[in-house]
């Protein structure tokens, strides 16, 4: 028996394996319950393997209860017999979408950077957008003058989108001191915001620098043979990336903000990425 939070994938919840000792051949099986799905949408694993895992996962709307589960083997079935009927115990615990509860940013410009991020990846999507706040006082005051949200800018996490950025601008003189973040999409009544108000510091904007020095060191307790973890000092008010690649490579120098977003996204998809769930 294995349990699920509606909504939600659950990580690793089901695991395909044989009776005994190690796989003898390639298997896949996937649930034949419309209801219930796994990611990714087939539990796979290679001959020689111990097991293979997946995620599963169920609708915002399945009822709180035990369900049993039927599954359909797709590959191995010369050497394994069919699956046994699952049951699967379905609750209504919250996933958390995590966002800052403050923030800087310069005024006559841009907000620091603002991560989206959750515990668990929704079923369907959820939404996260950020919104003015308006005061439920009698004046209905406006606690978001001067902090204008970026136009249609929405977070979407679901499968293959597990983060996202959002941002603001502020006025060159601002006398507001917060933003609200509002939570939507599919399932959205399984998700709880770290936070619901965002804090906003308006600053002075430094001087740009001809030549921004980058302090980049290796943190020590964190590297490991083949795997190096690194830091780097972001110069002043802004945000910076480093990029590292063999010199034989002859890689090419990501130049911009939007070349770096999208090599970002490129190699969440490679190794690890079945981490991030």
């Amino acid at each position: 028996m294995v349990t699920v939070s509606r909504g939600t994938y659950t990580k690793n919840a089901v695991c395909i394996k044989a009776a005994e000792g190690n796989l003898k051949t390639n298997v896949a099986a996937k649930p034949n319950n419309a209801a219930f799905k796994t990611n990714p949408a087939s539990v796979s694993a290679s001959m020689g393997d111990k097991e293979g895992c997946a995620s599963m996962g169920t609708a915002s709307t399945t009822q709180m209860s035990t369900h049993n589960v039927y599954w359909t083997v797709e590959n191995g079935t010369s050497h394994y017999t069919q699956l046994p009927t699952m049951m699967v115990t379905v609750n209504g615990n919250k996933g958390t979408v995590t966002v800052p509860d403050a923030v800087t940013c310069s005024l006559g410009g841009s907000s620091f950077p603002i991560l989206v991020t959750s515990d668990v990846i929704p079923f369907a999507n959820v939404a996260v957008s950020l919104t003015t706040s308006i005061a439920a006082d009698e004046k209905k005051t406006d606690n978001s003058v001067g902090i204008t949200p970026n136009a249609g800018e929405t977070v979407t996490l679901k499968i293959g989108s597990e983060k996202g950025v959002l941002g603001f601008k502020c006025a060159a003189t601002v006398t507001g001191k917060e933003l609200k973040y509002k939570l939507d999409g599919t399932d959205k009544a399984q998700f709880a915001l770290s936070a619901t108000v965002i804090a906003v510091t308006a600053v002075k904007a430094g001087t740009k620098p001809a030549t921004a020095p980058l302090t980049i060191a290796m943190v020590a307790a964190e590297s490991k043979s083949a795997e190096t973890t690194v830091t780097g000092l972001c110069p002043g008010l802004g945000n910076s990336w480093i990029q590292f690649a063999p010199y034989e490579n002859k890689a090419t120098i990501l130049k911009t903000s939007a070349e770096v977003a999208a090599a970002a996204k490129l190699g969440a998809k490679g190794k690890g990425a079945h981490e991030k769930e």
